[in-house]
């Protein structure tokens, strides 16, 4: 056993060093992917910053033909971020996409750097977000000399750290200054969670109750630096490990049996000069003759065991007056052992009754997985569309402004020609009343009005789109409640507007004065969807049945105390007090087959309530309507 024990601590301090080198080189292949990264970056700004149109565009600062050439190159090449400065550090464009539009970037030094014709790379930080930009800059020269300076980049966020970490188990954290800026992991670990430095060896850490080996690296640029820290779980080492005692028992126990092997055939050797002992002892059990003897014929160890047995067999007679006592004995012991069986049985049924309940909680689970599949599906669909369209509109508004202004200089030389020159050929006068120059002059105004409203409209829609994408978001971040349930509306738009069957749904929104709060809020918009989408089932319904004209549905909020209370009403069907007490079960529907799963509510109320310690609550009357009503803390 203690070689056995000395051979397994051997074979796992080997394990554990294999996984530690294992983590060092995946710390290396990591270092080697930033720095491929950023060499692709230099790459792609050499081919954007050579061509000589961008620098015919940035000598004439021609904004709208810096546009025509960048924004397609932005999109091909992945690229977040574009900013063209010219020599003295004036601003001649600024792309971004749409995660750092609304953001302060930290370039005022790289962008001075920049105008200089310099060649810098670097990492920037994002005002009052956790977010890093890794940028490179490059010299745009003519004929002349620098003529400005340009600056790409791309954001160090979660994406890029499942590309760097795709095809292995490992988990990737990327911190700036102690804040934790991209993480592959699915949960954020705590802000106190302490991480090996880039000088240190991989050393093991907890995070959410699973054990890791940590590897430290460190990216540098010209003015910051980010430390990435590699996640290897612990569990297949440990899982070797059970492995390897597993298999180091099995050698145990045969090498047992094979020492019982031989024992047994040491002692059938040893054990013939007994044989005949044992026939003496064979005949007194089975014919009960205790006045037998055994004859003693030498005075070894054989001898004495004959001796013994002949006192045996005579005490073997005062043993069959014990036996009674022994049998009553017997009996009682046979009285426990059916009581325990009997325990035993309760507690194999009672197992049997958690394993069906855990069944069920499985069943339970799985049909929430399929929900919430479902809607994060809608989520980046949502993001997606939303994302497809940004980019054309954005397009479409900017332009906009320029071809107002040039409109309104072209109708100003039209009135000064017709100022100046009353008196046109007939050539000119005929063209003009064809054309109907005056309703022209008054009618192209507007129609640019009503373009730059459209475009504005279209803006708005793509914004409460973006908003409604965060289905598919895990984070607990501070959300504004009112976006999340405008987005929902607007996905549910469709459904509100009059249908052939019904009037529209009249919609009254009575918003009171609520802070934004922590919370999952792509999750809370599930809960939204799926209230929402009842009341209009219920609203259809009662149309249906002739139990209200005028569908309506009623939101409000409000701040009570340290809570925010959120109330969405219809003047629908209604439910009856038996359906209402059922109606956050799982499974539990009123709806035809293939029209509901009884989902939706169970899910929502363990959003509200488990997720955000909150309250989901319900009250309605047959025929008069329904409103629930939805308590969530500030934290």
């Amino acid at each position: 056993m203690f070689g056995l024990l000395a051979l397994g601590h051997w074979f796992t301090d080997s394990l554990e060093q294999n996984f530690r080198q294992e983590v060092e080189s995946f710390a290396e292949r990591v270092a080697q992917d930033f720095q491929y990264e950023q060499q692709t970056l230099e790459t792609k700004i050499e081919l954007i910053a050579t061509q000589n149109q961008l620098n015919q565009a940035v000598e004439k600062r021609d904004q709208s033909l810096l546009l025509q050439i960048l924004l397609p190159l932005k999109s091909v090449l992945k690229l977040d971020w574009v900013k063209i400065v010219d020599s003295q550090g004036n601003l001649l464009l600024d792309a971004r996409n749409n995660s750092l539009y609304q953001v302060k970037i930290l370039d005022e030094a790289i962008s001075n750097s920049a105008s200089r014709g310099a060649h810098l790379t670097d990492l920037l930080n994002v005002e009052g977000e956790k977010q890093v930009l890794q940028v490179v800059t490059h010299a745009i020269k003519s004929s002349a000399g620098i003529s400005g300076g340009m600056i790409i980049g791309y954001s160090v966020d979660d994406t890029l750290l499942k590309k760097i970490a795709a095809g292995s188990s490992k988990h990737l954290i990327v911190l700036r200054e102690k804040q934790i800026v991209a993480t592959t992991l699915s949960t954020l670990p705590s802000s106190k969670q302490a991480f090996p430095s880039p000088d240190s060896p991989a050393r093991r850490i907890t995070i959410d109750n699973q054990n890791y080996l940590a590897k430290s690296i460190l990216s540098r640029g010209a003015s910051h630096s980010l430390v990435t820290t590699v996640l290897y779980p612990i569990l297949p080492l440990d899982l070797a490990r059970w492995k390897l005692w597993q298999n180091l028992g099995v050698l145990f126990l045969l090498g047992s049996l094979i020492v019982a092997i031989m024992g047994s055939l040491i002692a059938r050797a040893i054990t013939r000069p007994l044989k005949a002992l044992t026939q003496i002892a064979q005949q007194v059990t089975h014919s009960s003759d205790f006045n037998l003897q055994a004859s003693v014929t030498t005075e070894d160890e054989v001898g004495i065991l004959a001796i013994a047995l002949n006192q045996l067999i005579q005490q073997v007679k005062r043993l069959l007056v014990e036996q009674y006592d022994a049998n009553n004995k017997l009996e009682v012991y046979s009285q426990n052992l059916e009581q325990k069986v009997r325990e035993r049985t309760q507690e194999i049924q009672q197992k049997n009754l958690n394993l069906k309940q855990t069944l069920n909680e499985l069943k339970l689970t799985q049909s929430q997985l399929i929900q919430h599949e479902k809607m994060s599906s809608l989520g980046r669909l949502v993001a997606g569309i939303a994302h497809e369209i940004n980019n054309p509109v954005n397009f479409i508004y900017g332009n906009l402004k320029y071809t107002d202004e040039y409109t309104k200089q072209l109708l100003l030389l039209l009135q000064l020609y017709q100022k100046y020159y009353p008196n046109p050929e007939v050539e000119i006068q005929n063209a003009q009343q064809e054309a109907e120059i005056e309703y022209l002059i008054e009618d192209l105004p507007k129609i640019l009005t009503s373009m730059k409203i459209g475009s504005e409209r279209i803006r708005e829609i793509v914004l409460s789109l973006r908003i409604f994408s965060r289905l598919d978001e895990a984070e607990f971040k501070t959300a504004d409640l009112h976006q999340g349930i405008d987005s929902t509306l607007l996905i549910l738009q469709h459904r509100l507007k009059a249908q052939n069957n019904r009037p529209q749904i009249e919609l009254i929104k009575d918003y009171g004065e609520i802070p934004a709060i922590p919370c999952f809020a792509g999750q809370l918009n599930q809960v939204f969807m799926n209230i929402l989408a009842n009341a209009i089932d219920a609203l259809e319904e009662a149309f249906e049945k002739e139990l209200c004209a005028e569908p309506v549905i009623r939101i409000t909020s409000a701040k009570v105390n340290k809570n925010i209370i959120i109330k969405i009403a219809d003047n629908g069907t209604g439910i009856t007090e038996e359906v209402r007490l059922h109606l956050f079960e799982p499974f539990f529907t009123t709806k035809p087959v293939g029209k509901g799963t009884g989902m939706g509510l169970s899910i929502s109320y363990q959003i509200v309530t488990k997720k955000h310690g909150g309250l989901l609550e319900c009250f309605s009357l047959p025929e008069r309507g329904t409103e629930f009503v939805i308590t969530i803390p500030i934290r």
